[in-house]
């Protein structure tokens, strides 16, 4: 990592001998001097800095506080020391209260112990990398909590090998809103009405896969894809995860029509022209690498594989209120669920052979 920092002192002479420590230390790649608190300013603008050393009274008492200033609005994380005379220390109580890291004592005009600037660059260098570590890591954490219940997320949290991908039976959930494209033309000059029903459809789709210990994969559109048993450890529960998985899409189901009804009497009021979706459910449980993708773009915690591509082809049959499952889903569930075979998917792309699909219609 190429550490940047800026030194700022109107004293040649002290730029000068700041930058040689600065070079002998080997701390920093780039070095970038300024001789007042104006070429300071344009230089924080234009670049990212790791560290700024400045000189407390330039051109005016203040320039050093106005450098310190502009540094913590570009970046919060850069670590500003600031060189003070010995009997200032109302401008170190300043300084600090504005956001130093450290300030540093003039023990004579001109003359700084070089050992000491070098020991607190090195400590704020430490400080910084410390804390962008640990802001990375919340981030990522903040990110992953959309897809868990805060109470699996508990579980994560204390053992994040769970999430290294690995291969898995899990079951697959896709929903999918039947007749949504005709609905969003028909209110387009009401996006409002469109926004709002698909907050709290999400909203509960959430709800009802993180009620059967569920991950909330992906929302799509107006898709959403949920996994069940994805961070199970123990290899003998997938029946127990089909069965959370199929409750939560008869939960769904249910709800749903709730939800409809309830948006229902308000498009009415804004369109004459009939409206009529519905949701349509697949599901399939089958092997797939589960895990954590990383990329340089973006995480997502996702299955992958065949068994994703399958589940997706059996929630595209269901028309609207279906629960649509794969025969490995309905062999898991028969005990707790009535089902009746509905037709054979046999035109799967890259997935040769015949599918028998089944439907729920309710639980026994």
């Amino acid at each position: 990592m190429k550490n940047t920092i800026l030194i700022v002192d109107d004293q040649e002479t002290n730029r000068k001998a700041y930058k040689l420590t600065i070079e002998d230390s080997g701390l920093f790649h780039n070095i970038h001097l300024a001789g007042n608190q104006k070429e300071a300013a344009n230089l924080i603008k234009e670049n990212n800095y790791d560290i700024i050393l400045t000189d407390m009274i330039m051109d005016d008492d203040d320039d050093g506080i106005k450098v310190l200033k502009l540094a913590k609005e570009k970046d919060p994380w850069c670590m500003v020391l600031v060189i003070t005379a010995n009997d200032k220390k109302l401008q170190r109580y300043e300084a600090f209260d504005k956001g130093a890291f450290d300030c540093i004592s003039k023990s004579a005009p001109g003359i700084k112990s070089s050992d000491e600037i070098i020991a607190k660059c090195r400590t704020a260098l430490n400080f910084r990398n410390t804390a962008l570590k640990q802001i990375k890591k919340e981030r990522k954490l903040n990110a992953l909590k959309r897809y868990f219940d805060p109470n699996i997320f508990q579980i994560i949290d204390s053992n994040p090998e769970i999430l290294i991908p690995s291969n898995k039976i899990v079951s697959i959930v896709f929903w999918d809103i039947r007749g949504f494209s005709k609905l969003s033309e028909t209110l387009k000059a009401h996006p409002d009405l469109i926004a709002g029903f698909l907050k709290e459809y999400c909203e509960l789709a959430a709800k009802c896969i993180f009620e059967q210990n569920g991950v909330l994969d992906k929302f799509i559109g107006d898709g959403v894809m949920a996994l069940f048993g994805a961070l199970e450890t123990e290899s003998n529960k997938d029946a127990e995860h089909a069965i959370n998985a199929s409750n939560a899409a008869l939960k769904m189901r249910d709800e749903f029509v709730k939800v409809h009804e309830k948006w229902m009497e308000k498009w009415t009021l804004y369109s004459p022209e009939k409206i009529d979706i519905g949701l349509g459910c697949g599901i399939h449980t089958g092997q797939a690498i589960v895990g954590n993708i990383n990329t340089e773009i973006r995480d997502d915690f996702t299955a992958l594989g065949p068994s994703v591509n399958l589940a997706a082809r059996v929630e595209s049959r269901s028309n609207k209120g279906q629960i649509l499952i794969s025969s490995t889903t309905q062999a898991r569930v028969q005990s707790e669920f009535s089902t009746n075979q509905v037709g054979v998917i046999d035109d799967i792309k890259n997935i040769p052979g015949e599918y028998a699909i089944y439907e729920i219609s309710h639980k026994k």
